[in-house]
């Protein structure tokens, strides 16, 4: 492994001395040093290997269970909408780490084998670099102990923790419903490419999204995340298709952690506008009802990267979040869902409070359960990355690009199980898969292809559970 204070230079300025260490890229588009130019790509701008991860990882793909002929026909009888609602950057010993009958715990681990308590968190805690390379180096190996490493984690900061009477009404519906302690962000970090993995199980090769740093990320007009609107905008990405040697080699420097010898010899700059597989593509193509609400998040501009969505009739269905209870409250709630609030009620550490952003959560929630689609309705929610925040379970290494550290998910539906803690290892691809088996979709890649279809959290011999609506919190005591 590296060392503690390589670790360091590397955590320093986050993604941006990680740029110096791969060297900036020029603005026509060469690639750093050991890597091949942007040349090897397709006229899409994708990689020339495929878009599904390959299956070769330092761990297996998890054993996951496999829903009977008749458990499927009852999620097909009963659930008709599902609503994939993300917020952003937790992990779970940050939220639920005090949870009852929960893998959580309220001491961490330091790069240097202290023991640190994990302390209150305070109602808008700044988190610390959370990209790719901040993920790789929390992980460090497996070990789970290198988040003080992380830029501006060294007063500890990575190392707090939200106590119930912070976090009520989650908790609430933990205790109702069911919460998963072995749900993994799909990839390392950060929020732009995670956000690919929830309708694509894949990120394309990207690993990150952009940044100011290096020159020209943003294009010539200065302006953020564009993407297929400025062919002058780059994000970093694993060059085309890897030998196998390769790519044995990528994961052992992921594993080390060398992110500085995996940049430069595997990653380069390219165009964010690729076109690859969705799930609204398989959504489209079988005649169901979809919709992804997006709120004001330019860290969140998933179907930008896409060019068919966003030059194509489905941009049309990406609308404003404020949208989503119209559609409600007229009987317009479509079949599949992505809801993804303001930033400021986004939960984004340093951008706005948690209070206010349970209490948005809250408001979604009660107006479902209010709603005359309640009772076939599964909503999932979850949070897109870790955030520098401190977790304690090692991810499987499945493939390039993770899992990453673990985050929390609530899945919450008439029909869930009642007060259970899952222990089932799952991921953003799971809820593609959960999808896809109650629409009879063909998976997407090996990732939503392996994923758990997550129907063993429901009960259908049961009656359903009533409304369980929530008060929100007064936000001038939090």
């Amino acid at each position: 492994m590296a060392s503690i204070s390589a670790r360091r230079i590397l955590a320093t300025g986050a993604f941006a001395a990680l740029a110096s260490v791969a060297c900036d890229p020029p603005r026509d588009g060469g690639s750093p040093a050991g890597t091949r130019s942007p040349s090897s790509t397709t006229s899409t701008g994708s990689p020339s290997a495929s878009a599904s991860p390959r299956r070769l990882g330092f761990d297996a793909y998890p054993e996951v269970p496999l829903a009977s002929p008749e458990l499927i026909a009852q999620a097909r009888r009963q659930i008709r909408h599902v609503v994939f609602l993300v917020k952003e950057n937790r992990t779970f010993d940050h939220m639920f780490g005090r949870f009852p009958a929960a893998n959580g715990v309220t001491v961490g681990r330091t790069c240097d084998g202290s023991r640190v308590p994990l302390v209150r968190a305070a109602d808008d805690s700044p988190g610390p670099n959370h990209s790719f390379v901040g993920g790789l180096l929390a992980i460090n190996g497996g070990e789970m102990n290198c988040f003080d490493e992380l830029d501006g984690g060294g007063e500890l900061q990575s190392y707090v923790q939200f106590h119930p009477e912070q976090i009520p009404n989650y908790w609430a519906y933990a205790e109702r419903f069911v919460l998963a302690d072995r749900f993994f962000s799909s990839t390392y970090g950060p929020t732009g490419i995670e956000h690919l993995f929830t309708v694509a199980a894949t990120t394309d090769g990207f690993t990150d999204h952009e940044r100011a740093r290096p020159p020209g990320q943003f294009g010539s007009n200065g302006v953020p995340r564009e993407y297929c609107e400025d062919r002058e905008e780059w994000m970093y990405s694993f060059r085309g298709k890897l030998t196998l040697q390769e790519e044995r080699d990528a994961l052992r420097l992921e594993d080390r952690p060398d992110p500085g010898q995996l940049s430069q010899r595997y990653w380069f700059e390219r165009w964010p506008c690729i076109n690859i597989p969705v799930l609204p593509d398989r959504l489209e193509d079988e005649g169901i009802s979809w919709r992804y609400y997006l709120g004001d998040n330019d860290y969140v501009e998933t179907f930008k990267i896409v060019r068919h969505v966003r030059f194509g009739p489905m941009w049309r269905k990406v609308v404003p979040d404020d949208r989503f209870l119209k559609d409600l409250r007229g009987g317009r709630l479509p079949a599949v869902s992505w809801l993804i609030p303001d930033v400021g009620v986004s939960e984004h550490p340093a951008a706005g409070s948690m209070c206010a952003g349970e209490n948005w959560t809250v408001e979604m929630l009660n107006a479902l359960m209010r709603s005359r689609d309640w009772r076939h309705t599964a909503v999932v929610v979850t949070w897109d990355d870790f955030g520098g925040f401190y977790d304690h379970v090692r991810p499987p290494h499945v493939d390039l690009f993770g899992f990453g550290p673990r985050v929390p998910m609530l899945l919450i539906s008439p029909w869930a199980r009642r007060g259970l803690v899952a222990h089932d290892t799952l991921e953003f691809s799971s809820v593609l898969k959960m999808i896809e088996t109650i629409w009879d979709l063909e998976p997407l890649t090996d990732r939503d292809r392996n994923a758990s279809d997550m129907l063993h959290l429901f009960d259908f011999e049961r009656r359903p559970q009533g409304r369980f609506v929530r008060q929100p919190r007064d936000c001038g005591t939090a």
